[in-house]
C-alpha cells in the first residue's frame, strides 16, 4: 500500500509540474518570478527579506528576479524610508493582473478537473490534514 501510495503521489506531483510549466510558458514567468508573484497578495508591501521567507528563499536569490519583475512593469522596488539597507517590494496594478492569470491557469488543472465536485470536497479534506 505504502509503495503504491508514494508512487501515485510522485505521479500527481510530476502531472501538476507539467501543468505548472504548461501555465509558467504561457505566461512568460520562471518558476521563480511566478512563486513570488504567487505569494505577493495585492496590497502587500513586504521587505525584500520578508518576501524571500515566504518563498523559501534566500534574500540574495530574490534580488535578481524582483528587478527582472520590476523591469517588466509587475512590481515595484524601493528603498525603505526608515532604513535605506532594507529594499520594499509590491505588486503594481499590472502585477496583480498577472497573479490572477497565473491563479486562474494553475485552476484549471486537469487532475483536479476530471474529479467530480465531491471528489475533489474530499481531496481538499485529506490535503488539508497534511500540507
Amino acid at each position: 500500500m505504502q509503495e503504491e501510495l508514494v508512487s501515485r503521489l510522485m505521479e500527481l506531483f510530476a502531472r501538476t509540474l507539467d501543468h505548472q510549466g504548461t501555465c509558467l510558458e504561457s505566461l512568460e514567468l520562471t518558476y521563480t518570478q511566478a512563486k513570488l508573484v504567487w505569494r505577493l497578495s495585492a496590497g502587500d508591501t513586504l521587505s525584500l527579506k520578508e518576501a524571500a521567507r515566504r518563498c523559501g528563499v534566500d534574500p540574495s536569490n530574490l534580488s535578481s528576479v524582483v528587478d527582472q519583475l520590476t523591469e517588466r512593469g509587475l512590481m515595484t522596488s524601493r528603498q525603505a524610508e526608515h532604513d535605506k539597507r532594507v529594499r520594499i517590494v509590491r505588486l503594481t496594478g499590472e502585477g496583480v493582473r498577472m497573479r490572477k492569470r497565473l491563479l486562474a491557469c494553475m485552476k484549471q488543472n486537469p487532475v483536479v478537473e476530471s474529479l467530480s465536485a465531491a471528489q475533489q470536497k474530499q481531496l481538499l479534506e485529506l490535503l488539508r490534514d497534511v500540507a
